[in-house]
């Protein structure tokens, strides 16, 4: 085969100016450069030697995938090629004998090139000699080493160090958790126990009533089992719990599978944490289940035994009896009414 022709299809698809170059552009240059192959009946045939000719020689780089041809008819083609082109030399992310700020010392063993860049960020951030006696949220530290405000958060990728060894302490700035709605209870009921609400209905109710019992320094809003919940939130609640020197926390939510699911896991994850037990406020859900209404357990999900196991042991019996009988109880049943009118001696 005369390599000419080869010649004129290579130059044409480096006129079009791209780079990738899809096969329906391939016929349609292939037909313009080489016509007198083009209107062959083996046109096809002659196209993929032109082809194979070109990625022979370098000019080109045909697919890998087997997806990525077309094998419809006779001789299978690529679905695109990519011009080859000389391959710029990679200027290094840091240079030679660059001088690293004692805290990221570290970094100059690193051999991953966006952490030896995001490292080279924060260096020069650190030799800039900023004040970090003021300890900020870390989207406002982020925005001002990267200009990127997210950028500090997906490096530390769950922890509170970057690369395993910065901590954002170092940096002079801490993550932010989601807020928690709550109401404070009156100045009375600092350092009481804090109740966090499954249901916002019950949570208005439950505040109401608090402005005047001080009985809670705090009745936290859990998020109704919604996205954004109770899991998504519950560090702040260590902050509240700060915020407010409360020595107890208390949960109180719907009895059903779900409800109990959503307050468990919750205690177990503290629990790993060692963080300040999330524990069922006993008296709530004993009210609960003798006065209650009662309405029908939809759907087919079980309780957990670890959930069961976070009830008060005195009414596990009567809430395994609940479920088999195929009811629930919501929490809505404990309400403003209730509240304003019974005696209460002791919610928790």
């Amino acid at each position: 085969m005369q390599h000419e022709p080869a010649a004129r299809l290579i130059q044409a698809l480096k006129r079009t100016g791209r780079r990738r170059i899809p096969l329906d552009q391939l016929r349609k240059e292939f037909a313009a450069a080489c016509p007198e192959l083009a209107e062959q009946a083996d046109r096809r045939s002659r196209l993929a030697q032109l082809l194979q000719s070109a990625a022979a020689s370098g000019e080109i780089v045909l697919p890998l995938g087997k997806r990525s041809w077309d094998r419809t008819g006779g001789m299978p083609l690529p679905g695109f090629v990519v011009l080859a082109g000389p391959t710029p030399p990679r200027i290094p992310a840091v240079a030679p004998g660059y001088s690293w700020h004692p805290l990221l010392g570290f970094a100059a063993s690193e051999r991953n090139r966006l952490r030896l860049e995001a490292a080279r960020c924060i260096n020069e951030w650190l030799k800039s000699d900023p004040d970090l006696s003021l300890n900020v949220p870390i989207k406002e530290r982020s925005l001002e080493i990267f200009g990127d405000e997210k950028r500090l958060d997906r490096l530390r990728a769950g922890s509170d160090h970057l690369f395993g060894r910065l901590s954002l302490l170092s940096l002079g700035c801490r993550i932010c958790p989601i807020p928690l709605p709550f109401e404070a209870g009156p100045a009375a009921a600092l350092g009481k126990p804090i109740l966090i609400v499954e249901n916002n209905d019950t949570w208005v109710s439950f505040s109401m009533w608090n402005r005047s019992a001080a009985r809670l320094s705090a009745v936290a809003y859990a998020g109704g089992g919604h996205a954004k919940s109770l899991a998504y939130d519950e560090t702040f609640i260590d902050e509240l719990i700060g915020r407010l020197q409360a020595q107890a926390l208390y949960y109180f939510g719907d009895i059903d599978p779900a409800g109990l699911r959503i307050a468990s896991r919750a205690a177990q994850r503290r629990a790993w944490r060692l963080a300040l037990p999330l524990q069922p406020a006993p008296s709530l859900y004993t009210w609960l289940l003798e006065h209650g209404t009662r309405t029908p357990l939809e759907g087919n999900e079980r309780v957990a035994d670890e959930d069961l196991a976070w009830l008060p042991p005195d009414i596990r019996s009567s809430v395994t009896a609940l479920f088999a009988s195929k009811q629930r109880v919501p929490q809505e049943a404990l309400g403003t009414r209730v509240l304003m009118s019974a005696h209460v001696s002791d919610w928790t």
